[in-house]
Protein backbone atom coordinates (compact mmCIF):
# COMPACT_ATOMS: atom_id res chain seq x y z
CA UNK A 1 0.00 0.00 0.00
CA UNK A 2 2.95 2.35 0.49
CA UNK A 3 3.18 2.64 -3.31
CA UNK A 4 -0.14 4.50 -3.17
CA UNK A 5 1.33 7.24 -0.98
CA UNK A 6 3.01 10.32 -2.43
CA UNK A 7 6.53 11.23 -1.41
CA UNK A 8 5.19 14.40 0.22
CA UNK A 9 2.67 12.50 2.31
CA UNK A 10 5.21 9.82 3.19
CA UNK A 11 7.59 12.50 4.50
CA UNK A 12 5.06 13.78 7.06
CA UNK A 13 5.68 12.93 10.71
CA UNK A 14 3.05 12.43 13.42
CA UNK A 15 2.51 15.38 15.75
CA UNK A 16 4.44 14.97 18.98
CA UNK A 17 1.83 17.21 20.59
CA UNK A 18 -0.90 14.73 19.72
CA UNK A 19 1.30 11.73 20.52
CA UNK A 20 1.77 12.99 24.08
CA UNK A 21 -1.98 12.57 24.52
CA UNK A 22 -1.51 8.80 24.34
CA UNK A 23 -0.05 9.02 27.84
CA UNK A 24 -3.15 10.71 29.26
CA UNK A 25 -4.83 8.87 32.13
CA UNK A 26 -8.22 9.46 33.75
CA UNK A 27 -6.83 11.99 36.26
CA UNK A 28 -3.92 13.42 34.27
CA UNK A 29 -3.45 17.18 34.38
CA UNK A 30 -3.16 17.91 30.67
CA UNK A 31 -1.16 21.04 29.78
CA UNK A 32 -0.58 20.08 26.14
CA UNK A 33 -3.31 21.22 23.78
CA UNK A 34 -4.11 24.81 22.93
CA UNK A 35 -7.77 23.95 23.35
CA UNK A 36 -9.93 26.55 25.17
CA UNK A 37 -11.83 24.99 28.04
CA UNK A 38 -14.51 27.66 27.89
CA UNK A 39 -17.33 27.14 25.38
CA UNK A 40 -18.36 29.79 22.85
CA UNK A 41 -20.63 32.45 24.29
CA UNK A 42 -24.16 31.04 24.46
CA UNK A 43 -25.67 34.21 22.98
CA UNK A 44 -23.45 33.85 19.92
CA UNK A 45 -24.44 30.24 19.38
CA UNK A 46 -28.17 30.91 19.86
CA UNK A 47 -28.22 33.89 17.49
CA UNK A 48 -26.30 31.96 14.83
CA UNK A 49 -28.63 28.98 15.10
CA UNK A 50 -31.66 31.24 14.74
CA UNK A 51 -30.14 32.86 11.65
CA UNK A 52 -29.38 29.43 10.21
CA UNK A 53 -32.99 28.35 10.57
CA UNK A 54 -34.23 31.60 9.05
CA UNK A 55 -31.83 31.76 6.09
CA UNK A 56 -31.16 28.13 5.24
CA UNK A 57 -28.52 25.43 5.55
CA UNK A 58 -26.97 25.37 2.09
CA UNK A 59 -23.64 26.37 0.63
CA UNK A 60 -22.45 29.94 0.86
CA UNK A 61 -20.31 31.75 -1.67
CA UNK A 62 -16.89 30.14 -2.02
CA UNK A 63 -15.20 33.07 -0.30
CA UNK A 64 -17.87 33.19 2.40
CA UNK A 65 -20.94 35.28 3.08
CA UNK A 66 -20.48 38.87 1.94
CA UNK A 67 -21.58 40.36 5.26
CA UNK A 68 -19.13 38.23 7.23
CA UNK A 69 -16.22 38.97 4.90
CA UNK A 70 -16.99 42.69 5.11
CA UNK A 71 -17.11 42.53 8.92
CA UNK A 72 -13.81 40.63 9.16
CA UNK A 73 -12.02 42.98 6.78
CA UNK A 74 -13.39 46.09 8.48
CA UNK A 75 -12.36 44.81 11.91
CA UNK A 76 -8.74 44.38 10.86
CA UNK A 77 -8.70 47.61 8.85
CA UNK A 78 -5.63 46.87 6.75
CA UNK A 79 -4.73 49.90 4.59
CA UNK A 80 -6.32 49.46 1.17
CA UNK A 81 -7.59 45.98 2.10
CA UNK A 82 -10.55 46.57 4.41
CA UNK A 83 -13.45 45.58 2.11
CA UNK A 84 -15.25 42.27 1.65
CA UNK A 85 -13.25 41.56 -1.51
CA UNK A 86 -10.12 41.43 0.64
CA UNK A 87 -11.25 38.47 2.77
CA UNK A 88 -11.74 34.76 2.18
CA UNK A 89 -13.30 32.65 4.95
CA UNK A 90 -11.70 29.27 5.61
CA UNK A 91 -12.21 26.10 7.64
CA UNK A 92 -10.07 27.32 10.52
CA UNK A 93 -6.80 29.22 10.38
CA UNK A 94 -4.76 26.12 9.55
CA UNK A 95 -6.66 25.71 6.31
CA UNK A 96 -6.18 29.45 5.90
CA UNK A 97 -2.42 28.88 5.95
CA UNK A 98 -2.78 26.03 3.48
CA UNK A 99 -4.84 28.32 1.24
CA UNK A 100 -2.36 31.18 1.48
CA UNK A 101 0.61 29.03 0.57
CA UNK A 102 -1.30 27.19 -2.17
CA UNK A 103 -2.15 30.55 -3.72
CA UNK A 104 1.32 32.14 -3.72
CA UNK A 105 3.89 29.33 -3.93
CA UNK A 106 5.33 27.65 -6.99
CA UNK A 107 7.13 24.29 -6.71
CA UNK A 108 10.55 24.78 -5.19
CA UNK A 109 9.85 28.19 -3.68
CA UNK A 110 11.47 28.61 -0.28
CA UNK A 111 9.61 29.84 2.79
CA UNK A 112 11.37 31.04 5.93
CA UNK A 113 9.61 29.50 8.94
CA UNK A 114 10.29 29.93 12.69
CA UNK A 115 12.27 27.29 14.56
CA UNK A 116 11.01 26.51 17.15
CA UNK A 117 7.57 27.11 15.70
CA UNK A 118 4.14 25.57 15.20
CA UNK A 119 4.91 22.13 13.71
CA UNK A 120 2.25 22.31 10.98
CA UNK A 121 4.15 25.11 9.20
CA UNK A 122 6.81 22.79 7.87
CA UNK A 123 4.30 20.20 6.69
CA UNK A 124 1.97 22.67 5.01
CA UNK A 125 4.75 24.34 3.05
CA UNK A 126 6.12 20.97 1.93
CA UNK A 127 2.71 19.59 0.96
CA UNK A 128 2.09 22.44 -1.49
CA UNK A 129 5.51 21.95 -3.08
CA UNK A 130 7.44 24.61 -1.20
CA UNK A 131 10.70 24.25 0.67
CA UNK A 132 10.59 25.18 4.38
CA UNK A 133 13.76 26.94 5.54
CA UNK A 134 13.96 27.32 9.34
CA UNK A 135 15.06 30.59 10.90
CA UNK A 136 16.21 30.57 14.53
CA UNK A 137 14.05 31.97 17.31
CA UNK A 138 16.17 31.99 20.45
CA UNK A 139 16.72 33.77 23.72
CA UNK A 140 19.29 35.88 21.89
CA UNK A 141 16.60 37.11 19.46
CA UNK A 142 14.16 37.76 22.30
CA UNK A 143 12.15 34.71 21.11
CA UNK A 144 10.91 36.72 18.10
CA UNK A 145 12.07 36.90 14.48
CA UNK A 146 14.74 39.51 13.72
CA UNK A 147 15.36 41.02 10.31
CA UNK A 148 19.12 40.70 10.68
CA UNK A 149 18.71 36.96 11.36
CA UNK A 150 16.39 36.38 8.41
CA UNK A 151 18.35 38.41 5.85
CA UNK A 152 21.29 35.99 5.43
CA UNK A 153 18.88 33.10 4.83
CA UNK A 154 17.25 34.73 1.79
CA UNK A 155 18.20 33.19 -1.56
CA UNK A 156 16.92 33.71 -5.12
CA UNK A 157 14.42 30.93 -4.36
CA UNK A 158 12.95 32.60 -1.27
CA UNK A 159 9.34 33.58 -1.89
CA UNK A 160 7.86 34.21 1.55
CA UNK A 161 8.53 34.59 5.24
CA UNK A 162 6.10 33.23 7.80
CA UNK A 163 5.56 35.15 11.03
CA UNK A 164 3.53 33.96 14.02
CA UNK A 165 2.53 36.90 16.18
CA UNK A 166 1.86 36.28 19.09
CA UNK A 167 3.74 33.05 18.72
CA UNK A 168 3.28 29.42 19.50
CA UNK A 169 5.08 28.07 21.53
CA UNK A 170 6.47 31.21 23.22
CA UNK A 171 3.54 33.64 23.30
CA UNK A 172 6.05 36.25 22.16
CA UNK A 173 4.88 39.50 20.54
CA UNK A 174 7.02 41.10 17.85
CA UNK A 175 7.92 44.67 18.95
CA UNK A 176 6.64 47.48 16.68
CA UNK A 177 10.15 48.59 15.69
CA UNK A 178 11.01 45.05 14.65
CA UNK A 179 7.82 44.86 12.59
CA UNK A 180 9.09 47.98 10.80
CA UNK A 181 12.43 46.32 10.04
CA UNK A 182 10.81 43.08 8.92
CA UNK A 183 8.46 44.98 6.59
CA UNK A 184 11.40 46.88 5.12
CA UNK A 185 13.20 43.59 4.50
CA UNK A 186 10.13 42.07 2.83
CA UNK A 187 9.71 45.07 0.52
CA UNK A 188 13.40 45.41 -0.29
CA UNK A 189 13.80 41.75 -1.19
CA UNK A 190 10.46 41.33 -2.98
CA UNK A 191 9.13 38.73 -0.55
CA UNK A 192 5.66 38.01 0.82
CA UNK A 193 4.98 38.17 4.55
CA UNK A 194 2.40 35.64 5.69
CA UNK A 195 1.38 36.56 9.22
CA UNK A 196 -0.33 33.91 11.35
CA UNK A 197 -2.23 35.98 13.93
CA UNK A 198 -4.54 33.36 15.41
CA UNK A 199 -3.58 34.54 18.94
CA UNK A 200 -3.74 38.28 18.25
CA UNK A 201 -6.62 38.93 20.66
CA UNK A 202 -4.93 37.12 23.53
CA UNK A 203 -2.41 39.62 24.85
CA UNK A 204 -2.05 40.84 28.39
CA UNK A 205 -0.65 44.38 28.16
CA UNK A 206 -3.95 46.06 27.28
CA UNK A 207 -2.64 47.10 23.87
CA UNK A 208 -4.30 46.47 20.52
CA UNK A 209 -2.30 44.10 18.41
CA UNK A 210 -0.12 45.54 15.67
CA UNK A 211 0.47 43.63 12.44
CA UNK A 212 3.17 43.61 9.82
CA UNK A 213 0.28 43.69 7.35
CA UNK A 214 -0.32 47.35 8.20
CA UNK A 215 3.28 48.08 7.20
CA UNK A 216 3.54 46.36 3.83
CA UNK A 217 1.06 45.47 1.11
CA UNK A 218 3.25 42.48 0.26
CA UNK A 219 1.48 40.50 2.97
CA UNK A 220 -1.33 38.12 3.82
CA UNK A 221 -2.94 37.97 7.26
CA UNK A 222 -4.23 34.62 8.49
CA UNK A 223 -6.53 34.57 11.50
CA UNK A 224 -9.50 32.84 13.05
CA UNK A 225 -11.80 32.51 16.03
CA UNK A 226 -10.70 29.17 17.50
CA UNK A 227 -8.49 30.56 20.25
CA UNK A 228 -10.06 33.91 21.17
CA UNK A 229 -13.69 32.79 20.98
CA UNK A 230 -13.42 28.99 21.48
CA UNK A 231 -14.74 28.09 18.02
CA UNK A 232 -12.21 25.25 17.72
CA UNK A 233 -14.70 22.63 16.59
CA UNK A 234 -16.70 25.02 14.45
CA UNK A 235 -13.67 25.81 12.23
CA UNK A 236 -13.82 29.44 11.13
CA UNK A 237 -10.69 31.14 9.88
CA UNK A 238 -9.85 33.72 7.24
CA UNK A 239 -7.18 35.12 4.97
CA UNK A 240 -6.89 38.86 4.25
CA UNK A 241 -4.96 40.34 1.35
CA UNK A 242 -5.07 42.31 -1.86
CA UNK A 243 -8.23 41.98 -3.96
CA UNK A 244 -6.60 40.24 -6.93
CA UNK A 245 -4.77 37.74 -4.72
CA UNK A 246 -8.01 37.04 -2.88
CA UNK A 247 -9.85 36.44 -6.14
CA UNK A 248 -7.32 33.74 -6.95
CA UNK A 249 -7.47 32.43 -3.39
CA UNK A 250 -11.25 32.09 -3.73
CA UNK A 251 -10.78 29.75 -6.69
CA UNK A 252 -8.32 27.67 -4.68
CA UNK A 253 -10.70 27.65 -1.70
CA UNK A 254 -13.45 26.34 -3.93
CA UNK A 255 -11.27 23.37 -4.85
CA UNK A 256 -10.28 22.73 -1.24
CA UNK A 257 -13.47 23.05 0.80
CA UNK A 258 -16.18 24.73 -1.35
CA UNK A 259 -16.88 27.12 1.54
CA UNK A 260 -16.49 27.51 5.27
CA UNK A 261 -19.30 26.06 7.46
CA UNK A 262 -22.40 28.25 7.28
CA UNK A 263 -23.19 28.03 11.01
CA UNK A 264 -19.63 29.06 11.88
CA UNK A 265 -19.93 32.01 9.49
CA UNK A 266 -23.09 33.14 11.29
CA UNK A 267 -21.29 32.82 14.61
CA UNK A 268 -18.48 34.97 13.25
CA UNK A 269 -20.98 37.59 12.12
CA UNK A 270 -22.43 37.80 15.63
CA UNK A 271 -18.94 38.19 17.06
CA UNK A 272 -17.67 40.83 14.65
CA UNK A 273 -20.86 42.86 14.99
CA UNK A 274 -19.86 43.26 18.66
CA UNK A 275 -16.05 43.19 18.52
CA UNK A 276 -15.69 43.28 22.31
CA UNK A 277 -16.65 39.61 22.14
CA UNK A 278 -13.23 38.93 20.63
CA UNK A 279 -11.75 39.41 24.11
CA UNK A 280 -14.56 37.99 26.21
CA UNK A 281 -12.39 35.06 27.37
CA UNK A 282 -9.25 37.10 28.00
CA UNK A 283 -9.85 37.53 31.78
CA UNK A 284 -10.06 33.74 32.17
CA UNK A 285 -6.64 33.28 30.58
CA UNK A 286 -5.19 36.27 32.40
CA UNK A 287 -6.17 34.69 35.73
CA UNK A 288 -4.49 31.42 34.74
CA UNK A 289 -1.38 33.31 33.66
CA UNK A 290 -1.27 35.15 36.98
CA UNK A 291 -1.59 31.85 38.83
CA UNK A 292 1.43 30.48 36.97
CA UNK A 293 3.43 33.58 37.87
CA UNK A 294 2.66 32.97 41.54
CA UNK A 295 3.45 29.24 41.49
CA UNK A 296 6.71 29.84 39.60
CA UNK A 297 8.30 30.78 42.94
CA UNK A 298 8.18 27.06 43.84
CA UNK A 299 10.41 26.07 40.91
CA UNK A 300 14.05 25.20 41.56
CA UNK A 301 16.39 28.05 40.57
CA UNK A 302 17.76 26.11 37.58
CA UNK A 303 14.31 26.04 35.93
CA UNK A 304 13.10 29.36 34.55
CA UNK A 305 9.53 30.02 33.47
CA UNK A 306 8.87 32.29 30.49
CA UNK A 307 5.43 33.85 30.11
CA UNK A 308 5.13 35.70 26.82
CA UNK A 309 2.93 38.70 26.32
CA UNK A 310 0.31 36.82 24.33
CA UNK A 311 -1.39 33.46 23.56
CA UNK A 312 -1.95 31.02 26.44
CA UNK A 313 1.36 29.19 26.68
CA UNK A 314 4.17 29.15 29.21
CA UNK A 315 7.61 27.83 28.38
CA UNK A 316 9.80 26.24 31.03
CA UNK A 317 13.55 25.95 30.54
CA UNK A 318 14.42 22.46 31.80
CA UNK A 319 17.80 22.16 30.06
CA UNK A 320 19.58 21.76 33.39
CA UNK A 321 17.64 18.59 34.16
CA UNK A 322 17.88 16.49 31.00
CA UNK A 323 16.48 16.01 27.50
CA UNK A 324 13.01 17.51 27.11
CA UNK A 325 11.32 14.44 25.64
CA UNK A 326 12.66 11.85 28.08
CA UNK A 327 12.00 14.13 31.01
CA UNK A 328 8.42 14.81 29.86
CA UNK A 329 7.70 11.08 29.78
CA UNK A 330 9.11 10.73 33.28
CA UNK A 331 6.93 13.63 34.42
CA UNK A 332 3.68 12.04 33.27
CA UNK A 333 4.67 8.67 34.69
CA UNK A 334 5.60 10.07 38.11
CA UNK A 335 3.49 13.22 38.55
CA UNK A 336 0.60 12.57 36.12
CA UNK A 337 1.14 15.89 34.32
CA UNK A 338 1.34 16.16 30.54
CA UNK A 339 3.48 18.83 28.87
CA UNK A 340 4.80 19.24 25.34
CA UNK A 341 8.55 18.74 24.90
CA UNK A 342 10.05 21.56 22.86
CA UNK A 343 11.33 19.19 20.18
CA UNK A 344 7.72 19.08 18.97
CA UNK A 345 8.37 22.57 17.58
CA UNK A 346 11.72 21.92 15.94
CA UNK A 347 15.08 20.31 16.52
CA UNK A 348 16.30 23.37 18.41
CA UNK A 349 13.55 23.00 21.02
CA UNK A 350 15.28 20.46 23.24
CA UNK A 351 15.72 22.96 26.07
CA UNK A 352 12.10 23.59 27.07
CA UNK A 353 8.62 22.32 27.77
CA UNK A 354 5.53 24.13 26.54
CA UNK A 355 2.64 24.25 28.99
CA UNK A 356 -0.80 25.44 27.93
CA UNK A 357 -2.85 27.33 30.49
CA UNK A 358 -5.98 27.27 28.35
CA UNK A 359 -7.58 24.91 30.88
CA UNK A 360 -7.69 27.67 33.47
CA UNK A 361 -6.02 28.75 36.71
CA UNK A 362 -6.76 25.71 38.86
CA UNK A 363 -5.40 23.07 36.48
CA UNK A 364 -2.46 25.20 35.31
CA UNK A 365 -1.47 26.12 38.87
CA UNK A 366 -1.68 22.57 40.18
CA UNK A 367 0.18 21.30 37.14
CA UNK A 368 3.07 23.71 37.63
CA UNK A 369 3.19 22.90 41.34
CA UNK A 370 3.62 19.22 40.50
CA UNK A 371 6.28 20.12 37.94
CA UNK A 372 8.13 22.12 40.60
CA UNK A 373 8.09 19.18 42.99
CA UNK A 374 9.17 16.78 40.23
CA UNK A 375 12.15 18.93 39.20
CA UNK A 376 13.02 19.76 42.79
CA UNK A 377 13.60 16.06 43.48
CA UNK A 378 16.13 15.82 40.65
CA UNK A 379 19.76 16.87 40.45
CA UNK A 380 20.48 19.78 38.13
CA UNK A 381 23.57 20.01 35.96
CA UNK A 382 24.19 23.69 36.77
Amino acid sequence: MTAFVSDRAAALSPSIIRDMGKHRGPKTLDLTLGQPSLPPEREVVAAAEARLEAEGHGYTENAGLLAVRAAVAAYHGLPGRSAAENAVLTVGSEQGLYLAFSTVLNPGDEVLIPDPGFPAYRGIVAMVGGVPVPYPVTAETGLVPRAEVLAPLITPRTKAVLLNDPSNPFGAIIPPDELDRLAELVDARGLIAISDEIYRELRYDGQRHESICTRTERSLLVGGLSKSCALTGHRLGYVLGGAEVMRRATLVNQLMVTCAPRLAQYMALEIFQRPERMQAHLPFYAAARARLEAVAAELPPQASLHLGGGAFYAVLDISAFGPAMALALELVAEADVLVVPGVAFGESGGWFWRMSYAAGAEIAGEGLARVAAFLGARPASV
